[in-house]
């Protein structure tokens, strides 16, 4: 039997309350990494203990099979599965089942017996944010005298409004940043290195019209700021992109490859075993980019990811949250996750872990943020780049900031833009290191040696000190030369804007002493 954490038997226990109370529909608020399905494993052990009967419903077919590993493994329960090309058992007394097949079993009645309804006493909804679709209406109607028990990380509709019309109670027990300090999630590190216009951009079911946003965000220029930032910032971490449409994440896993990132693009189109074999060659260092236009907001598990890319606003609080929740989950060696922001929707949400208030109430937004009496400065400490509230030290890496942090002032929960600084306070050991691995790249390449000390100059605004001058040639890490991509790009585009400023400058020129440019 598994041991479940303090959280989570609170959460159980307050979901008796619940019941105890007289309701009999809650939903459980969990956020992503916070084992949701060890909590539901444990509802679902208690329940047949008093010899009930149990139906589970997802909306995908990976989490079917992972939360019958999850039943026999920990809790020896063997369930049945009700899954198209599965042959199901439907003795059992737990079934687990895809909303798709179940509802189109359900239409067996017509035909006589149907073997396929669950005579359930408690039915179970993970990412419950969808009981209001039309396919669970249809089982929640079937199932309107028995108790119903949602679970989710934003119980909120599409359109951002409350779940209440299907639940009326929350349970809500423990947020991101407590699970974070408890270890059981990686902390966040905030980025927003390009902002986009979205002025003149339709919105449709309480957010952004994905065929608006296409014309703002797939551009070449932002799809190219995209790959450069993340060559100076990403350091070479497995990374998700998440994009606004198909073509959208295929211009941005070419321009990954192009910069010599293994890179791969999957969409609704990929085959279940496609996207198995895509996770699997990120898991073992073969693919570090991941490009997909948000099929992987929801039961996701690939803790490798310490990069999560936002390049598609959204004002759905929900959605943002379920894309940099694919990052948060620990992993070894992973020490935090970088979350470039190239949608505004840090600017428009906040963190991810800031403290949310969820309502049931269908007829205004799900989600408020507590009020604060007075504006509230956050602090980005220089040696690190985190953002975090109040105090002088780095609770990531202890850096002193007062006299140097970048102070971000935030009202509501509402934050200013965040800026990417270089890291001018690097250790001794940073320094050394970096300069040990230009000597080698320019050696290696057989540049002229001044550009070592011009590298250093341009990321330092110092020459090297002697104390660090003499130190050897280190064999570059990816992440070096990932930067130096970047100010390869960046060299070149530079570049080209001078010539075409030089030419245009001439042709004005000629044009002014009255000669013909042709």
């Amino acid at each position: 039997m598994v041991e479940l954490r303090d959280y989570q038997n609170r959460a159980i226990e307050k979901l008796r309350e619940v019941f105890r109370s007289g309701k009999r529909r809650p939903v459980m608020v969990l956020p992503t990494g916070a084992g949701k399905s060890i909590v539901f494993g444990q509802i679902i052990s208690n329940i047949l203990e008093r010899g009930n009967a149990v139906l589970w419903i997802v909306h995908r077919r990976n989490l079917v099979k992972q939360m019958q590993d999850v039943l026999m493994d920990h809790f020896g329960i063997d369930a049945g599965i009700i899954m198209a090309g599965i042959e199901s058992d439907t003795n059992q007394p737990v079934q687990l089942c895809t909303i798709q097949t179940f509802i189109r079993r359900m239409d067996l009645s017509l035909f006589g017996e149907n073997r396929f309804l669950v005579d359930a006493d408690v039915v179970l909804i993970d990412e419950a944010q969808h009981s209001v679709s039309r396919s669970y209406e249809k089982v929640i109607k079937y199932y309107k005298d028995k108790i119903i028990i949602g679970c989710s990380a934003t119980p909120s509709r599409l359109d951002g409004r409350g779940l209440g019309e299907v639940y009326d109670s929350i349970v809500d027990v423990a947020g991101v940043k407590e699970l974070t300090e408890m270890g059981h999630l990686s902390p966040a590190r905030y980025f927003v290195p390009n902002k986009i216009d979205l002025n003149g951009v339709k919105t449709v079911m309480g957010d952004y019209a994905v065929k608006g946003l296409d014309g703002k965000v797939n551009r070449t220029k932002l799809i190219g700021d995209i790959v450069q930032n993340w060559l100076r910032l990403a350091g070479n971490r497995k990374t998700l992109v998440y994009a606004v449409n198909v073509k959208h994440s295929k211009a941005i896993c070419q321009e990954f490859q192009k910069a010599g990132v293994n890179a791969e693009h999957l969409d609704a189109r990929s085959s279940d075993e496609d996207r198995e074999d895509v996770f699997r060659r990120m898991e073992n260092g073969e693919t570090t980019v991941i490009t997909n236009v948000g099929l992987y907001t929801e039961g996701l598990d690939l803790p490798a990811a310490a990069c999560v890319v936002i390049a598609r606003p959204t004002k759905s609080m929900g959605l943002y949250r379920q894309m940099a929740g694919r990052g948060l989950r620990p992993y070894p060696g992973k020490s935090d996750v970088i979350i470039l922001d190239h949608g505004n929707v840090v600017e428009t949400h906040g963190l991810v872990d800031w403290e949310t208030i969820w309502s049931l109430d269908g007829t205004k937004q799900a989600w408020s943020k507590p009020k604060r009496e007075k504006t509230v400065a956050l602090v980005k400490c220089r040696a690190c780049n985190y953002v975090f509230m109040g105090g002088s030290v780095c609770p990531l890496c202890g850096t002193e900031v007062k006299g140097f942090g970048k102070k971000i002032l935030t009202v509501e929960a509402e934050l200013e833009e965040l800026d990417a600084k270089n890291m001018k306070h690097d250790t001794v050991i940073d320094k050394r290191r970096y300069l040990g691995m230009l000597k080698h790249f320019v050696n290696d390449r057989g540049y002229s040696h001044k550009m070592i000390n011009a590298k250093y100059r341009a990321r330092y605004d110092c020459w090297p000190h002697h104390t660090i001058s003499d130190v050897e040639p280190i064999k570059p890490d990816q992440a070096f030369l990932n930067l130096m991509k970047y100010d390869m790009i960046k060299y070149r585009k530079e570049k080209e804007k001078e010539d075409k400023f030089a030419r245009g400058r001439m042709l004005a020129e000629s044009y002014s002493a009255g000669v013909s440019p042709g």
